[in-house]
């Protein structure tokens, strides 16, 4: 299966990097004043953990032009909080959490407008088919930052995105961690070993649809054990509290069964 490719070339990707890859820094890292976060830290066999960190601050909503004003001005008009890190590290895979309505991406997208994250200034930017980047709508989705993804190359999906981490001296990566809306019993694993091949930050994004909040600000730094970093993303969630606009939908923090986790 596709999940199943995205692994096995992660996980080779992962090797590749050398037997010092545990405990090294991160391509990914900021001069950024931290508050660590541990919620439950487990272990992984060697000894060593993931890091989670928080940012010490927000950016300010509505601070960046016109179009950040308008869209602030319409998420506090109807009650949306906005908590997204500042300063933010250069390169990170932003995973957003819970995907369970089609109302994530405008919320998403207004977010984004709010706090003046844009792909020419920021770097912020996702991946999609590439059927969404053909007429009609192609120039939009390209606009907020989205790039087609070639599905049929010769090298996997993780392959592709740390070869982009490489080539760019900037790039936060936007990515849904279950690659659904649908409810599913596993996450996809490709979100975890782009950021450990590519040796970037995780940064754990969440939509809170009952609290009305957005929020991206806290990093965790993967020891490359993926049971040990899925649990401390699983214990960090549980902590936040945060529900999508299905609940029901939310999967769970495992990996399939045979696919890294």
């Amino acid at each position: 299966s596709k999940t199943s490719i995205a692994s096995r070339s992660g996980e080779t990707a992962a090797a590749n990097i050398g037997t010092n890859y545990r405990g090294t820094a991160f391509a990914g890292g900021c001069n950024m004043a931290v508050q660590e976060v541990v919620p439950g830290t487990v272990h992984a066999k060697d000894g060593s953990a993931p890091r989670l960190e928080r940012a010490a601050g927000h950016r300010v909503p509505g601070s960046y032009g016109l179009l950040s004003r308008l869209s602030a001005w319409w998420m506090r008009r109807r009650g949306w909080r906005m908590e997204i890190a500042e300063p933010m590290p250069d390169k990170c895979v932003i995973i957003m959490y819970p995907h369970t309505s089609n109302w994530d991406f405008p919320i998403g997208l207004l977010t984004k407008w709010a706090v003046g994250l844009t792909l020419k200034r920021d770097a912020l930017c996702f991946a999609g088919k590439e059927s969404l980047f053909k007429w009609p709508w192609g120039w939009f989705f390209r606009g907020v930052g989205g790039f087609p993804v070639n599905r049929k190359a010769s090298t996997g999906f993780v392959e592709q995105m740390a070869a982009r981490f490489t080539a760019e001296p900037r790039m936060r990566f936007v990515i849904a961690p279950e690659g659904t809306r649908s409810y599913v019993p596993h996450m996809r694993s490709s979100f975890y070993y782009v950021a450990v091949a590519a040796r970037v930050p995780i940064a754990m994004g969440a939509f809170d649809f009952p609290g009305k909040r957005v929020v991206v600000d806290t990093f965790l730094t993967p020891c490359g054990d993926a049971a040990a970093d899925l649990s401390a993303i699983d214990g960090y969630y549980r902590q936040l509290g945060n529900r999508g606009c299905v609940p029901e939908k939310a999967a769970p923090w495992k990996f399939r069964s045979g696919d890294g986790g």
